[in-house]
């Protein structure tokens, strides 16, 4: 340990320092969030479980009813190892998704949220929001049309269909063709688990006023190079959280897409570690922001 992490650790012992909990996104593990782990491991528990359907939870109890988001959620307080008390919580992709319902469910126990580009597709359903602009319109069935081919793929038994759109309309088109033989087949296996958080996300029917109503911490991290679906769902985020919630950060990576914990490790965990460290209080720990932006809504 170098004299400086021996400072802050000094310090963490007299400041509140809470637990992480960090969720992956579909078709990962915990094992996305491994340098988050190395960052934060040494002054806080950091737990990174894997959501059910992935890794160790790939036969987890969730997977043998209907999608649901609450469900998980639940699941998660009772099985990821949380200590009582309050936690940080942060979500990539549906793993966003789901930390923003457990946050909607146990609003006490969440000490600050980052969401990363959370799959939140329901806020962008006429069912949820009749009086959409032609553009979400457009975005919703971009994306609807992306679970539809995903579920077509695997009933017809082609499971590697699905997964090579759901690749490609994430990171970029040729982006499957260009993984090797193993990654691929790997992908493929992940298919039906996609399919159900696909499913769990579109279920849901909260109001996009209620994340106004959460009165905790808030980050919305975001990619400039991201799909267009996730930036206005992001965008949405924002100018709900704004109006009831003034303690709401956004940050763009600069060059980064929807996968930015993994391509952009570095500055999405700087983003992670600092808005922690403003939560708890901390305001003497430095922060670099080479290659994000934030800014305060």
């Amino acid at each position: 340990m170098t004299p400086e992490e021996r400072s802050w650790a000094f310090l963490g012992r007299e400041r509140s320092r809470f637990p992480v909990m960090a969720l992956h996104s579909s078709a990962s593990s915990g094992g996305q969030w491994k340098a988050l782990t190395r960052n934060l491991g040494w002054e806080r528990p950091v737990l990174t479980p894997d959501l059910p359907g992935y890794g160790k939870a790939s036969e987890s109890a969730p997977l043998m009813t209907a999608a649901d988001l609450a469900r998980e959620a639940e699941w998660l307080l009772r099985n990821a190892g949380l200590p009582a008390g309050p936690f940080h919580l942060v979500g990539h992709s549906y793993g966003g998704a789901v930390a923003m319902k457990l946050a909607l469910l146990a609003p006490r126990r969440v000490r600050s949220l980052t969401l990363i580009e959370p799959v939140l597709f329901h806020l962008l359903s006429p069912a949820v929001v009749p009086a959409m602009w032609d553009c979400e319109r457009r975005l919703h069935r971009d994306i609807v049309g992306l679970r539809d081919r995903i579920r077509g793929a695997v009933a017809a038994g082609w499971p590697g269909h699905g997964m090579a759109a759901f690749v490609d309309f994430w990171s970029g088109e040729d982006t499957w063709r260009r993984l090797d033989p193993a990654k691929r087949r790997f992908l493929a296996l992940q298919a039906k688990s996609v399919l159900r958080n696909f499913e769990a996300a579109f279920a849901e029917n909260w109001s996009i006023d209620d994340v106004g109503r959460l009165n905790l911490p808030l980050q919305i991290v975001f990619g400039d190079a991201s799909p267009p679906v996730t930036r206005r769902l992001c965008d949405l985020l924002v100018e709900a959280a704004g109006k009831g919630n003034h303690r709401v950060t956004t940050t763009r990576i600069f060059g980064g897409g929807h996968m930015a914990p993994i391509t952009h490790a570095a500055a999405v965990n700087t983003a992670i570690v600092h808005h922690l460290e403003v939560a708890e209080g901390h305001w003497q720990r430095p922060a670099s922001f080479a290659s994000c932006h934030p800014m305060v809504a």
